[in-house]
């Protein structure tokens, strides 16, 4: 006998301890199949009461996933990579001179730089 069920024996009336050990028996059969922990309560007449219960540490599963992985090939890009690099994509707008015409293939651009430098001759 453990201590945990010595002390419900001590609290019952003898009398009263063959109808706590079929309780007993029945409530530790229920916990071996349905891998749940029972918080119980007795009475002195050995009657058992079922207070709270919560799930054994034997029921624990790891949780499926629910988002791929980093390495799944769901995560990849459909765009072309010429799109997908940042010097091409975004040379307009940081002003990336590597890939820029001259201002000489733009009579237009070249108007407006040339308008905006003083005429120092």
């Amino acid at each position: 006998m453990t201590p945990q069920i010595a002390r419900l024996y001590a609290h019952v009336l003898p009398v009263f301890w063959p109808y706590l050990w079929l309780q007993l028996r029945a409530i530790f059969k229920r916990q071996d199949v349905e891998l749940r922990t029972l918080l119980i309560a007795v009475t002195k007449w050995g009657r058992i009461h079922i207070v709270s219960v919560g799930d054994h540490w034997r029921a624990y599963k790891k949780p499926a996933l629910t988002k791929p992985e980093w390495s799944d090939p769901v995560w990849e890009s459909d765009l072309p990579t010429n799109l997908t690099q940042a010097p091409l994509a975004f040379s307009c707008c940081f002003g990336d001179a590597s890939n820029t015409p001259p201002p000489e293939a733009h009579p237009e651009r070249s108007r407006r730089i040339s308008g905006l430098t003083p005429d120092t001759s």
